[in-house]
């Protein structure tokens, strides 16, 4: 599920207790749902869990008390909209109660100087200090040095990662392949066997035999767009239930887009271009 929350650590303490404390606020980002409960680290970093532990981890190193955590789930950290970090910052700038903001690594912060360099500075005016387990990012010369160096790092890894998806997209196009979710009357497949991970469309055998039919029904010039769309529910085709939208017959405008998709005649187009 895409979504955010703040959750508010237990630590079992009043205010008043911990008021001798430092005070530490976790951000946690993962940008796949495949890491969103996974214990373990995948190609885009770790997971919550294992994001959340480290960084705990760290607080407690520093003699700091955790007292929030910001969760970020399957986020891209390509522009500052994130809601979470959105409300890091708010809390930062009105109650400045944070000592320790703890990420896991700098590029889990910010993946572009520009937006890391405005973030810090917020953080900096609010009294806080941005605290990395994976590096040394501390006030000293050398710790903004790093600091700098990671977050050009973290840029350039973005950026080359972007391109390198334009190019494979680009690539899988030409060779006839499918880019996203296949049309309806064709299910995604997916198989990962070591490291080769291989995807592909094949028809789907509860709409297929109908998405064919509805081809060769508009084709004889009996149906018109209306009488198609009504004929089909008849038949029962249904879009695919997903998280987000449940199962549901095709509205004039979804036969009408899969009428002229020219993805049915063997035609993937990228960019503009086939």
């Amino acid at each position: 599920m895409k979504g955010v929350a703040i959750q508010e650590v237990k630590t079992g303490a009043s205010t008043d207790a911990i008021s001798g404390f430092k005070r530490a606020a976790i951000y946690v980002r993962v940008s796949s749902e495949q890491q969103v409960n996974r214990n373990r680290r995948g190609d885009d970093g770790y997971s919550i869990p294992a994001q959340t532990q480290a960084c705990q981890n760290k607080a407690e190193e520093l003699g700091a008390v955790v007292v929030s955590e910001y969760i970020e789930r399957a986020e891209s950290a390509r522009t500052d909209d994130r809601p979470e970090l959105q409300r890091l910052l708010t809390r930062l700038e009105t109650m400045q109660d944070i000592d320790y903001v703890i990420v896991h690594k700098v590029d889990r912060w910010a993946r572009n100087r520009h937006e890391e360099a405005m973030i810090h500075f917020r953080l900096k005016q609010a009294g806080a200090q941005l605290v990395s387990v994976s590096e040394n990012i501390d006030d000293t010369p050398s710790g903004m040095l790093v600091h700098g160096i990671m977050a050009t790092i973290a840029e350039f890894y973005s950026n080359n990662l972007a391109g390198e998806i334009r190019k494979g997209l680009a690539a899988k196009a030409q060779a006839g392949g499918t880019l996203g979710r296949a049309p309806i009357g064709y299910v995604n497949k997916r198989e990962i066997s070591g490291k080769r991970d291989v995807r592909w469309a094949e028809p789907d055998p509860e709409r297929a035999d109908h998405v064919r039919w509805a081809f060769e029904a508009y084709a004889s010039g009996d149906y018109s767009l209306n009488r198609l769309t009504d004929a089909l529910a008849a038949r029962g085709l249904k879009t695919i239930e997903t998280a987000r939208c449940e199962s549901r017959p095709l509205y004039k405008a979804h036969v009408h887009k899969m009428l002229t998709n020219p993805y049915y005649v063997g035609i993937i187009r990228y960019k503009g271009a086939n």
